[in-house]
């Protein structure tokens, strides 16, 4: 069994926590964070934050009520709103963010150490993954029960041998926290204890092991009652076996900025490859060959294995199949055994934390960048009234990581505005929903098709649109809206119309008298929200709940 010298240990250690810290920068060098669905995440925590404040946001009291039942994805959001309490409400965002990496990082420190000491130093190949698709999705629930994911391993790995009360308080603790995070990697965590347990089970030791069983069994409760709950059923898989192996061996998974990741999965793809054969290799060079530590090379298997035969979604949750392909690879990196001498092991760890470090400077690039656009994007909106309802139509998107479609959360927290882009409150499972008495606009082609989104029947509803890139002339949509709004600013392809007073048939209290002519004739006040001190004007009828969002929003959690 190769040995690490204490000196190796520390200087790695500090390496290691070092660049762990570094990782967080990105985050901190932008106003905004380019995430698709983090905008939404951070306006509904927003909401939970400031739903009793009827005085200063009547809105968000009026439209939209707290979802008290223990659903998976409380997390994020709760955490958002309780930090909101004491910073802004970006900040919170970027503190929340800034603990998931320095969980998921030190997770793996930990897993990795736990299981094999002496390669403890291969958890530096976590650091690629830490920045994977579904966390530049926004999908920050997701993320937090992946970093969690392999603190449970490790804990129970640890103390497999006594689980005593202590040992049964911090793994139930740490599987609630899971839980609220995100119904799969609980699932699986739960799992793979289960695979575990019984592999490690033994004749002359059953006794210590039984305890484990009436220990993990509160774990049964919350997951039974989310599935007796929830009857999202599942979407098919319609990928190729090819189209499985391209997407997992390639790594396309962590693809989110630019063509350079395509070839950094594949040059990971590979990397990991070799590992494996070589740690293979290095068995069967020792006996016995199996030991307990092999195990997790079985959890690797089964984990792909799951990833080639689930669906693409599953209890109204989507991506599935992105989420998967994580798990056989950060699976992988304890069970590596290479046995290098400390010369070697110390170029393999500098190789490694250098191309960490080359690969934060390339993320911090791509996130000024990318933050820039959401904050031309945002400008735009500054001129909205407050206390507005407003609907967002983006004629052109910015491909895969669409970070403008959900962006217009960031100003609706601001100025407490009803954003009908709001995909999470129209579904059971978030902490905010939608009340039952709301009327929404009708919301058709507000996604795929903005120019086919009707003006009229909306305007009830709709206080103010906002529109980016849409074509300048000889579109006939940008006719009718002008005849049913007046535009107030143009920022960056940005446009803002709110309501005109003299538009037929307009009861809003948002809409706007027409603009004072220069030679003096006619004229007019512009109009003005409801003062935060008075409950909202206009009521709105009871109405049926549409079964989804405007325009068909895809759920991502």
């Amino acid at each position: 069994m190769t040995r690490v010298s204490l000196t190796d240990g520390v200087w790695i250690r500090r390496l290691f926590f070092v660049l762990a810290c570094l990782y967080v920068l990105p985050f901190w060098t932008v106003r905004y964070l380019p995430t698709v669905d983090g905008p939404c995440h951070t306006y509904n925590a927003w909401i939970l934050r400031q739903h009793g404040n009827v005085e200063q946001y009547p809105l968000l009291h009026q439209y939209y009520e707290i979802n008290t039942k223990p659903y998976p994805n409380w997390i994020g959001h709760g955490t958002m709103a309780l930090l909101m309490f004491a910073v802004p409400p970006l900040v919170a965002e970027k503190l929340l963010v800034s603990g998931y990496m320095l969980l998921f990082l030190g997770g793996f420190w930990y897993l990795a150490g736990s299981v094999r000491p002496a390669e403890r130093w291969l958890a530096f190949l976590a650091f690629p993954f830490a920045y994977h698709q579904l966390f530049q999705f926004g999908f920050y629930n997701f993320s937090i029960s992946l970093a969690l994911f392999p603190w449970i391993l490790g804990y129970w790995w640890r103390n497999r041998e006594a689980p005593g009360l202590a040992f049964a308080v911090k793994i139930n603790l740490l599987l609630w926290l899971c839980y609220f995070s995100h119904i799969l990697s609980f699932l699986l965590a739960l799992a793979a204890i289960g695979i575990l347990w019984l592999a490690t089970l033994r004749r002359e030791s059953w006794r210590r092991h039984l305890p484990h069983i009436p220990i993990l069994l509160p774990q049964a409760v919350l997951p039974v009652w989310f599935f007796l709950q929830n009857n999202g059923g599942e979407m098919p898989d319609r990928w190729s076996l090819r189209q499985h192996l391209v997407y997992f061996s390639e790594l396309h998974v962590l693809f989110t900025f630019s063509a350079f990741q395509n070839w950094l999965g594949i040059g990971l793809g590979i990397l990991f490859l070799l590992l494996l054969l070589f740690t293979l290799w290095r068995k069967s060079r020792q006996r016995p060959f199996f030991r307990q530590e092999d195990l997790f090379l079985l959890l690797a298997l089964l984990a792909f294995a799951l990833y080639l035969f689930s669906p693409q979604g599953l209890q109204g949750g989507s991506l599935m199949k992105p989420r998967l392909s994580l798990y056989p690879y950060l699976l992988l990196i304890p069970w590596f055994s290479l046995g290098l001498s400390g010369t070697v092991r110390k170029a393999g760890t500098a190789v490694l934390a250098l191309s960490a470090l080359l690969y934060l400077g390339y993320l911090t690039h791509w996130y000024r960048v990318r933050g820039e656009e959401v904050a031309q994007f945002l400008s735009g909106l500054d001129a909205i009234q407050p206390h507005s309802r407003v609907m967002p139509l983006l004629f052109k998107r910015t491909g895969g990581t669409d970070i403008l479609s959900h962006a217009i959360g960031y100003k609706a927290l601001e100025k407490d505005l009803i954003d009908w882009d709001n995909y999470e409150a129209h579904y059971p499972f978030f902490p905010t929903r939608y009340r039952s008495s709301v009327v929404f606009p009708n919301g058709t082609g507000m996604v795929v098709a903005p120019s086919t989104v009707r003006l009229k029947s909306n305007l009830p509803y709709v206080d103010a649109i906002y529109t980016w890139r849409m074509p300048p002339r000889g579109l006939p949509f940008r006719k009718r809206l002008n005849k049913y709004y007046e535009r107030v600013s143009e920022k960056h392809g940005g446009e803002l119309y709110e309501i005109r007073r003299d538009a037929p048939g307009i009861e809003s209290p948002h809409a706007r008298p027409p603009r004072r002519r220069r030679d003096g004739l006619g004229g007019g006040v512009p109009g003005r929200g409801p003062r935060p001190d008075r409950p909202h004007p206009r009521r709105e009828r009871p109405g049926r709940r549409r079964p989804g969002p405007p325009g068909g929003a895809v759920l991502g959690m």
